[in-house]
């Protein structure tokens, strides 16, 4: 039998996939692949970081206090620092007692505000201490905030932070500039990270108004003022909350009277007046 070569058509060496495809699906994989390795190592940062001592923890926190807040207007004295410390003292957990004691500072600035650094450094706005109402909305502030600190959420962020900074400093130094979508990607799986930390430390600052005011009423009252500010956003709503750190007012409100319930606290009871100075 005579072999007979078949035609060679000039579409021989065409993919029928478009290349614009197949581009797509390898920026895709590239995307992906990074996003694991980098969410990999921001996860063993975190628990690294998470497991400093008190002695480097202290350290750590002393030095983000000399770099960034030391040359800030603070205040460390005056009536309100001390009923401020006091409050802050008689919130802290038995687990909180083991670790740094707290240094707290009054921030002067306008807008309210209250933050912990490594190390126990806990700073609150003049600002929202003039927008604080009550004492049941101050002492969930705090203890959303020392619930931060128990959680060492701030060391956690911290190791992230800088496994992602040392990532950046190695892609610079090699000349490569990384994809705006790459770089995205990477910033959204941090909010994600915030959002779990700020709703488990809102759980944890609600127990701790039960427990301390045998009720969880008036701890909200100061964000349902926020929530009266906020403009309306309709169904924009989901997708500010999926982009921001910190859950929006309104759907924050809802979760926690939702826990409330659940839980069998009463949403009803009596404010804490602040003192009258």
């Amino acid at each position: 039998m005579k072999y007979v070569p078949r035609e060679i058509v000039d579409e021989v060496n065409v993919t029928p996939v478009h290349p614009l495809v197949n581009f797509g699906y390898l920026m895709g994989t590239v995307v992906a692949a990074a996003i694991a390795v980098y969410a990999g190592l921001g996860v063993a940062g975190a628990q690294l970081a998470a497991r400093l001592g008190p002695n480097a923890e202290n350290k750590v926190g002393d030095m983000i206090f000399d770099s960034v807040f030391s040359s800030m207007p603070l205040t460390t004295e005056g009536d309100d620092f001390e009923y401020l410390s006091d409050l802050a003292e008689s919130l802290r957990s038995d687990a909180l007692k083991k670790r740094p004691d707290l240094k707290l500072h009054i921030l002067e600035e306008p807008a309210p505000n209250a933050m912990v650094s490594a190390g126990g450094y806990v700073y609150v706005t003049q600002g929202l201490l003039d927008d604080i109402e009550t004492e049941n909305e101050l002492a969930f502030v705090l203890a959303h905030e020392l619930g931060h600190y128990e959680h060492r959420d701030n060391l956690r962020s911290l190791g992230r932070s800088l496994v992602f900074l040392s990532l950046n400093g190695v892609v610079a130094a090699s000349g490569v500039q990384l994809p705006s979508l790459l770089t995205g990607s990477m910033g959204l799986a941090d909010l994600h990270y915030s959002r779990d930390q700020e709703n488990r430390a809102d759980v944890y600052a609600l127990e701790i108004m039960q427990e301390r005011y045998g009720h969880v009423d008036h701890a909200l009252d100061f964000f349902r003022r926020l929530n009266e500010d906020e403009l309306d956003f309709g169904v924009a709503d989901r997708l500010l909350e999926w982009q921001s750190t910190h859950p929006l007012t309104e759907s924050r409100i809802e979760r926690l009277e939702e826990l409330a319930n659940q839980r069998g606290w009463s949403l009803e009871g009596e404010p804490t007046a602040l003192p009258q100075e």
